[in-house]
Order: structure tokens, then C-alpha cells, then sequence
């Protein structure tokens, strides 16, 4: 007699998506970080500007709220071109990552909002060593590179 098997009755793994911009000057070549306000989460870090997209936004409109909620900065959704996506997984939960490129003419000082306590404009071989995990990921993935070598 054949052994029944039973069927997997596990649930989905949760997925939570982000976007994120690498900010491009297009006169120096330069890439915009922000770094991490102390009292936020990897206080310290430098990163790509971006965060979560809420349920019901397509990753341009997220990316278009958090540069206008984050850096001050107010972005038309067709100026933003895609670059990638990163899937990972971290634990019991999946993660989907968004980037994008936006080229700014010259190099502009963002109005930060409480989640960062500084910016700078780095060269793309000189970048500091401590990253949030979202572009830690998008560095290892090759993002930076491809978003350097994009012609508009």
C-alpha cells in the first residue's frame, strides 16, 4: 500500500519592497549618499536615498514620495530610470529591491529630513566602507557600475 503524503500547508513568505535612487551628478560624475542620523536604524551608514513602498504604489511613485520626504528633492516620475531589482531574503522575510538612476545637472546640497545627519557627493571609486544592507546589495549586484556607464 502506497504511503499518502501530505500536503505543505506553510504560508508564503512575507515580502516587503523598497526603492532606491543612486543620485547622479552629471557634470562630476559624483554619487550622493546620505549617511544614517545616529538615533536611526545602521546610525552612521551612508546609503542611497529611498525606503519602503507602501501597499498600492508602484516603486516611481515611492521613490518620488521618499526623495521629496528624505532629501528635500521633487522628482519627475519619467526622470527616474530603472536599473535593477534585487531579491533577497533575510530571515523569514523576502525582500524586493528597486533601484533606479537619476541624473541631476550639478551637484545639489538636499534638504535632509531626521533620518539623516549628513551628505556628501563621493566619487564612484572612492566611497566610504560602512553601507546599509539595501546598497551594500545594489554595490555587489553591480548597480553602481551599470548606473555610471548609462547614457540618457
Amino acid at each position: 500500500m502506497a504511503k499518502e503524503r501530505s500536503k505543505s500547508t506553510t504560508s508564503p513568505v512575507p515580502t516587503r519592497a523598497g526603492v532606491w535612487a543612486i543620485i547622479q551628478c552629471a557634470d562630476t560624475g559624483k554619487i550622493l549618499l546620505g549617511k544614517r542620523a545616529p538615533q536611526m536604524n545602521n546610525g552612521g551608514a551612508w546609503n542611497f536615498f529611498g525606503g519602503r513602498i507602501d501597499q498600492g504604489e508602484s516603486p516611481r511613485n515611492a521613490l518620488a514620495r521618499e526623495l521629496a520626504e528624505e532629501a528635500g528633492l521633487r522628482v519627475k516620475r519619467r526622470a527616474l530610470i530603472k536599473l535593477g531589482r534585487v531579491a533577497s531574503q533575510r530571515g523569514p522575510l523576502d525582500r524586493q529591491m528597486h533601484y533606479y538612476l537619476l541624473r541631476v545637472d550639478q551637484e545639489l546640497a538636499p534638504r535632509l529630513n531626521a533620518e539623516h545627519s549628513g551628505y556628501r557627493w563621493f566619487a564612484p571609486t572612492e566611497l566610504p566602507g560602512v553601507f546599509n544592507r539595501p546598497t551594500r546589495l545594489a554595490i555587489r549586484h553591480g548597480l553602481l557600475q551599470r548606473a555610471t556607464r548609462t547614457r540618457m
